[in-house]
């Protein structure tokens, strides 16, 4: 997880409170004419033109204000320049220019100058899309804050401001001309790049540790004693599951005797449809509130499906249009997916404070129940927040953020990014997109099954890391499947049949494999099957497999969420992150690594077994499964059976997983496996209460694990916890398993005695020691001896 070098600094920084950050300046800017400087940090500085001497200092929607860093630099004039020197560049301003066009602005980076100058970048890595609705291939992106160029330069000039009432207000016009720009100039440190935008724009939340596990949600109109049945059901195939999300279909119709929807035109069999209703449907959830305790005590948490939207009969609408001031409008771009053709979709206005305080007041009801979070699934609804500058995604995905936050919960939106449904599809709006991970999870949307998207979705969910997005959430097995009608169109086909939408079964388990291994794991479907007893024999199990496992990772997930909220680095990174200097790392774009150490190929082509290029990096690799080492920098063709996936650790890596469980708990763990593979490197495991806002006062523990190897012994450190916080495990017990040892051990000691509490695995070169309840204050040495 962590090389040697940076983990006592990367223990020290999950020792610090990382909550909001002062809203001060990084330091004295530098005024030259009608150039302002301020340098944030070695490697990011803000370059401000203002003809009329009018410099900007408010945040913006974009920064929010958050701006701490204060490094030294030095500055002077030579020959008609203006230079500013960091410990990382030297920038060089042509004194009297009036605008960053490429010719005024030079920037050296070591030896590499840099030519930044505004418009598209001309090597971008990575980028973000507002969503992958009906796409079944892969797309283009628009560009992040990472190049191959060394920089990137942030065009904030038109971004609307924020005020210190949480408002916004548009830039005020200039005469003369007028930039607000933030230069990136990293050079081949891509990784510093996101640090720089975490500085710029704030940390990612940190999640509930319960997001980390398994998610369920399918559009269909489940019933409490369903999802009841359900449960037992997951209980009885010993598949864990942690989260569950109600699509559309638990909310009530406004009237559906009167308004004639046929449940064959766009909802489920035997009921009618409801969309945009704001109460539970009742024949559903009786009594909605012993529904959501009944999740909360089995574990589970709940998310409820919103569609930013409401008919003009629904029995809360007089009250909402009293609030809003009478200014709700009727729309027809949500009027269709209503289905109510004798009440009106009514629309928002997010830009007016008291449309937007009555919109977010229609959630109180389901919020006093008990709901957990909210999917704002704002895909065909007509609401809107237009305002010069302003990124309505990202406007509303903070008020919900914030709603949340004052709740106590550390759910932020689970939502699309970045743009705005007006604009369609995948259109970009503003500088939003570069903030979204402030508040946002974003979900990718309603795709379409293929192989090439399968590819994609892996490769997307590593790219958005270059906007600073470590949570993105898929469709395990897609929206929409493989359309009946062969036509990624949801207006081609608006209810598929459970039957219809069915994958292929070796795509299913494929796609089941590759959410074990991605930030966040959530089966959801257009009334389809994805759960792995619908699909039978060898797919069905091996999908099951790949869920617990999935369910294992936990404390290694929530490690690696800690990271990207420290650092801005995300949690699956694509291989240039890692390998910058190396060639090959731009050349395979569905890898990536899952934090630093561990690599996933993900199988995007059919067959059992599939075959799959893997890039294997500099060092030497460990597959996760059969134990077989590799040796890079190499390009290898591997044959891949159903059963395995093509992951790899890195020799002297040390991951923390945690045995079977149903359902993960928000508290600390009294138990954990630790896998370290034969080399030297260390690992971390950080911790804390799991769901609370006590980590940002400080209550959280951080362990390290060191392994080294030399010759026939293997000794791997567990490290005393550093740190406290309430419920923290006092002792624990520990799975450790010694993976690449070449012979049987012939002697194991645990804290300098020894134990013949272990195993032997031949087939994957794996030996299992057992230990008795340790205490986590002070550290335990276990030394392996093969024979």
């Amino acid at each position: 997880m962590l090389c040697a070098d940076m983990a006592p600094r990367l223990l020290a920084a999950f020792l610090v409170a990382a909550a909001a950050l002062p809203a001060t300046a990084a330091a004295a800017p530098v005024t030259d004419g009608a150039a302002r400087f301020e340098v944030i940090t070695p490697s990011l500085i803000r370059v401000q033109i203002a003809e009329d001497g009018r410099f900007e200092d408010g945040p913006s929607q974009t920064t929010a204000g958050r701006l701490r860093s204060a490094p030294r630099f030095t500055t002077s004039i030579r020959r008609g320049e203006r230079i500013i020197r960091t410990s990382r560049l030297t920038l060089r301003w042509r004194r009297g220019a009036t605008a960053v066009d490429g010719a005024a602005l030079r920037v050296k980076v070591g030896r590499q100058t840099l030519a930044p100058k505004p418009g598209p970048n001309p090597s971008p890595l990575g980028g973000w899309r507002r969503s992958l609705d009906l796409v079944d291939h892969p797309v283009p992106l628009h560009e992040g804050v990472l190049s191959r160029a060394g920089w990137y330069l942030l065009d904030d000039t038109a971004t609307a401001l924020i005020n210190p009432d949480g408002g916004f207000a548009p830039r005020e016009p200039h005469q003369g001309n007028y930039q607000d720009l933030y230069l990136f100039a990293y050079g081949s440190d891509l990784a510093r790049a996101l640090r720089d935008l975490r500085t710029l724009t704030g940390a990612a939340p940190l999640l509930p540790r319960k997001a980390f596990g398994v998610w369920y949600s399918r559009w269909w109109p489940y019933s409490e004693t369903d999802w009841q049945a359900l449960l037992q059901r997951f209980r009885d195939e010993n598949v864990p599951l942690d989260t569950i999300s109600l699509d559309t279909d638990y909310k009530q119709v406004s009237d559906p005797v009167s308004s004639g929807i046929a449940a064959t035109a766009v909802g489920a069999p035997g009921l009618p449809y409801s969309w945009n209703g704001w109460d539970w449907n009742r024949d559903l959830y009786p009594d909605p509130a012993r529904f959501l305790r009944w999740a909360r005590d089995n574990g589970l948490e709940t998310g409820l499906n919103i569609h930013p939207s409401i008919n003009s009969r629904d029995p809360r609408f007089a009250e909402t249009q009293q609030r809003s001031n009478g200014k709700l409008t009727a729309s027809d771009s949500c009027r269709v997916t209503q289905a109510d053709s004798q009440g009106q979709c009514m629309v928002f206005d997010w830009t007016d404070p008291a449309q937007l305080s009555a919109y977010m007041d229609l959630h109180g009801t389901f919020e006093r129940d008990g709901a957990g979070f909210w999917w704002l699934d704002w895909c065909c609804d007509g609401s809107h927040a237009d305002a010069p500058g302003l990124t309505p995604d990202t406007w509303i995905n903070k008020q919900y953020f914030d709603r949340q936050r004052a709740r106590g919960s550390r759910w932020p939106a689970f939502s699309r990014i970045g743009g705005s449904y007006q604009a369609g599809f995948g259109a970009a709006v503003g500088n939003g997109a570069l903030a979204e991970h402030r508040y946002t999870l974003q979900f990718t949307g309603d795709t379409c099954g293929s192989w090439p998207l399968l590819g994609f979705a892996a490769q997307y969910t590593a790219a958005a890391g270059s906007i600073g997005m470590p949570y993105v959430s898929h469709d395990i097995g897609t929206f929409h499947a493989v359309s009946p009608s062969g036509i990624c169109d949801k207006d081609q086909s608006p209810i598929l049949t459970p039957r219809q939408n069915t994958l292929p079964p070796d795509m299913y388990a494929r796609w089941v494999q590759l959410g074990a291994f991605q930030p966040l794991d959530r089966l959801h479907s257009h009334h389809g099957q994805r759960l792995p007893w619908e699909y039978p024999g060898k797919p069905g199990q091996v999908a099951a497999d790949f869920l617990r496992l999935r369910e294992a990772l936990g404390p290694y997930l929530y490690t690696l969420a800690r990271e990207a909220h420290d650092t801005g680095l995300p949690m699956a990174r694509a291989m240039y992150l890692g390998w910058p200097a190396q060639a090959a790392a731009y050349e395979h774009p569905t890898q990536y690594t899952l934090g630093r150490d561990v690599l996933v190929a993900p199988v995007s082509e059919p067959g059992d077994p599939a075959t799959v290029e893997v890039w294997f990096p500099p060092g030497t690799w460990t597959d996760w499964f059969t134990g077989e080492r590799h040796r890079g920098p190499a390009v290898k063709k591997l044959s891949v059976p159903l059963e395995r996936y093509p992951v790899f650790v890195r020799a002297g890596a040390v991951i923390p997983t945690q045995p079977a469980v149903d359902t993960t708990p928000a508290g600390s763990p009294a138990s954990l496996v630790l896998t370290a593979y034969r080399g030297s490197g260390r690992g971390a495991l950080y911790d804390d209460g799991g769901e609370d806002f006590a980590y940002e006062r400080g209550a959280l523990a951080t362990t390290a694990f060191a392994q080294r190897s030399k010759g026939r012994t293997t000794m791997l450190t567990i490290g005393a916890a550093r740190g406290r916080f309430p419920g923290q495990a006092a002792r624990r017990t520990y799975e450790l398993r010694f993976a690449g040892l070449a012979r049987r051990p012939a002697r194991v000691t645990v804290a300098g005695r020894r134990t013949r509490s272990f195993s032997y695995d031949a087939a994957t070169h794996t030996a299992i020691v057992r230990t008795g309840r340790l205490s986590t204050r002070r550290a335990a040495r276990v030394v392996v001896r093969t024979r």
